[in-house]
């Protein structure tokens, strides 16, 4: 379903000249490869070899703490996940991995296209499965996929690109095939490690959001940093808090996650990493994040990689000194700025600012006015930008539409506007 909501035209036939078949079979050569890595993971990250499964827990050190995160919040909803897969004869550990992808386990996301729920299900396909639940309706659909191709990787083709691709034997996007290989690698976490990751997931603790919350306000009520708050919830780090979401969280502060290395942080990757998560918890360039660390834009993490984080930034910055009454709240609301850039523009991983404290200050830009335009026969986003005054870039940008320039009829857009 993803696909039809963030479909690109960069797709592999295209770049390869690959035939179709070919393409298909990449994503089963992949899934392959993702497997045996998962199966060989090589030693924990706390330094010991790591644990048979059946006999012993792995260290929470092992897990990604994204992983951790949504896996506690999907372990909320876990008794529909058993009760519709048993129902509908799915795999719930597949089950699972999908809301995983899909929404981090967050029950109210919304896409661009209307796509909702745990397990982001178009308005049309819910109504059509006639179910009562998004639960239900995300099971129910992927089980029909899994029936039709006879394969679990093709199933999930289907789901995030549309099966008449796959049954055409038509080329898969290439987010389509990320997709894949990333729901492989939360399936191979879940039937490995299981015991370990449940154990650790409950572990971690769920606060709702209030009215009057941001992520300053949870971060000084619950006592941990804005950053692992960000980390534990990859979903939402990019967007605005709403009440009644939940924040999932450690209850002590970790201090193992990161190493500082000047305007880099070095990051060990563990078991449910995905560094497209990582890019968005950070507010990183995830052009600039795969350039620094030589990463494909279609592969999975191997445990034990060490990713180069990097923070600095190509813009002026403005400076300022902490005075012995500021807090960071106080210095963002009179600089224009937020807390969150505060601390990773400086490195205020705690939080903490003192007196004399020289601070680089980078305001945030202004957000533009938005329109919302239905899209007709014969529209293109270039047509769309010229008509409204502005330019690609910023229409997919407002729409998250990433580098795609693929538009559908109907399709609801928000323009930015050139008035006040």
């Amino acid at each position: 379903m993803s696909a039809r909501r963030f479909q690109t035209r960069d797709h592999v036939a295209h770049t390869t000249g690959w035939r179709p078949g070919r393409i298909v079979r990449l994503v089963s050569a992949v899934c392959l490869l993702s497997y045996c890595t998962a199966a060989n993971p090589g030693p924990s990250l706390a330094g010991q070899p790591a644990a048979n499964a059946e006999t012993a827990l792995l260290p929470l050190t092992d897990f990604s703490p994204a992983m951790l995160g949504m896996y506690r919040k999907v372990l909320e909803i876990d008794g529909e996940i058993q009760r519709y897969s048993s129902q509908y004869g799915l795999d719930p550990d597949l089950a699972r991995a999908v809301a995983l992808q899909e929404s981090g386990g967050n029950a109210a996301l919304v896409s661009v296209a209307g796509a909702n729920g745990y397990f982001q299900v178009m308005p049309a396909t819910f109504r059509s499965l006639g179910v009562e639940t998004n639960i239900e309706a995300g099971i129910k659909y992927l089980s029909q996929q899994v029936r039709r191709f006879g394969r679990e990787d093709y199933a999930l083709a289907a789901y995030n690109g549309g099966p008449s691709r796959v049954s055409r034997g038509r080329p898969m996007f290439l987010e389509t095939l990320q997709y894949v290989v990333q729901i492989s690698d939360y399936r191979n976490v879940l039937k490995l490690y299981g015991p370990s990751l449940r154990h650790h997931a409950l572990g971690i603790r769920l606060e709702r959001v209030s009215a009057r919350d941001t992520w300053l306000a949870l971060s000084q009520r619950l006592g941990v940093p804005i950053l692992q708050l960000r980390l534990h919830n990859p979903f939402l780090a990019t967007r605005a808090l709403r009440p009644g979401q939940l924040i999932a969280y450690p209850p002590v502060p970790r201090d193992d996650l990161f190493q500082n290395e000047g305007e880099t942080l070095l990051y060990r990757t563990r078991h449910g990493d995905n560094y497209l998560r990582l890019a968005f918890s950070m507010q990183v360039d995830l052009e600039l994040l795969r350039e620094t660390n030589q990463l494909w834009r279609l592969q999975s993490l191997p445990v034990g990689q060490l990713l180069r984080i990097p923070l600095a930034r190509d813009a002026r910055f403005a400076e300022y000194q902490v005075q012995p009454t500021d807090t960071l709240e106080t210095i963002a609301t009179s600089q224009d700025t937020t807390p969150w850039r505060l601390i990773r523009d400086n490195g205020l991983w705690d939080g903490r600012v003192t007196p004399g404290m020289r601070l680089r200050i980078q305001p945030e830009a202004p957000k533009p006015a938005l329109v919302t335009y239905q899209v007709s026969r014969g529209d293109t986003l270039g047509r769309i930008a010229a008509r409204h005054g502005t330019s690609v870039r910023a229409i997919q940008a407002a729409n998250g539409l990433g580098r795609s320039t693929v538009i559908k009829i109907g399709q609801r857009l928000q323009i930015p506007s050139t008035t006040n």
